[in-house]
């Protein structure tokens, strides 16, 4: 078993000064430029998901979306960041978060940024080393597998307790130490008072996490209930808004027959002027739903 707060491998070079922050995003053609170039397609089309904004926080990476809350690339070499984007594609759930730190809070932060199944901390230093040095990758990947594999007993030792945790973290610093971190559930903290637990062995970390369940079982009980309420209300929204889109756009297959069997060109025009209002308006919904559904997946993560 890992001792995951006391691993320590041969030190890299002293950390660097933090480097410029990476600017992530999907480019790409406004949503009015969207919409004027589907008008001037074939109004036989019934489908608008194309309409719908990308989530531009995100960039698709490995079979997953990534989007590292911290990630500092502009200081690393190019050989560092192509050995990023191979990290990115061969743990396709992991979120790597290149960044130096001086506290462990500030550990904590960078790491609770992260958007992936598990978060994973390199400073840009130990990153350098890794992608010049093929033993020391092999090295340091093999102690981030072997993390994750303490992560996952970790998920087994609370069973359906495992809700309790938002997100798991992997921190490997400059010196090659290793930890790993669980940042609990808005509303739950640990023995020390803040919401990210931290435990010298798997079983250590695993009994705080059942201590802090215990201690705070009513809090725990009422986020759940909480949590199960407003997916309640999302799902009833949802499908009523749903109802809602399929008579527009029901509406929308009987405006294109009328504009089919009109033979006036002035009576066509308003007919075509209507399907575009109508366009419009299911654009408009599809957008909502698509805003709902994200919360919602945001709310239970």
């Amino acid at each position: 078993m890992l001792n995951i707060n006391g691993v320590k491998r041969p030190g890299a070079s002293a950390p660097a000064a933090p480097a410029g922050k990476d600017k992530r995003g999907v480019q790409g053609k406004s949503e009015k430029e969207v919409k004027n170039e589907a008008f001037r397609k074939n109004f036989d089309r019934t489908e608008f998901a194309e309409f719908v904004k990308p989530d531009k926080t995100k960039e698709k990476t490995g079979g997953m979306k990534i989007g590292a809350a911290a990630e500092k690339t502009d200081g690393l070499s190019e050989n560092a960041k192509k050995y990023l984007e191979k990290l990115k594609k061969k743990y396709g759930n992991m979120d790597f978060i290149i960044a130096d730190y001086s506290t462990d809070e500030e550990a904590d932060k960078l790491l609770s940024e992260g958007k992936g199944e598990y978060n994973v901390l390199i400073t840009p230093d130990l990153l350098e080393k890794m992608a010049a040095d093929g033993s020391a990758a092999e090295e340091y990947e093999g102690l981030i597998e072997s993390s994750v594999a303490d992560i996952n007993s970790i998920k087994e030792g609370l069973g359906d307790d495992a809700d309790m945790v938002k997100s798991y973290g992997v921190k490997i610093d400059a010196n090659g130490t290793v930890s790993i971190t669980a940042k609990l559930v808005e509303g739950l903290t640990g023995k020390d008072g803040t919401d990210t637990v931290k435990g010298n062995t798997v079983d250590d970390m695993l009994a705080q996490l059942k201590e802090a369940k215990e201690s705070q079982a009513e809090q725990l009980a009422k986020i759940r209930e909480e949590r199960k309420n407003k997916e309640e209300v999302t799902t009833a929204d949802t499908d009523d808004a749903d109802k809602e889109v399929r008579k527009l756009k029901n509406s929308r297959q009987n405006l294109m027959s009328q504009i089919r069997a009109e033979q006036n060109d002035d009576k066509k025009s308003e007919l075509e002027e209507m399907l575009r209002s109508l366009d419009t308006e299911i654009t408009r919904r599809d957008n909502d739903a698509y805003r709902r559904q994200h919360s919602h997946f945001s709310a239970k993560a």
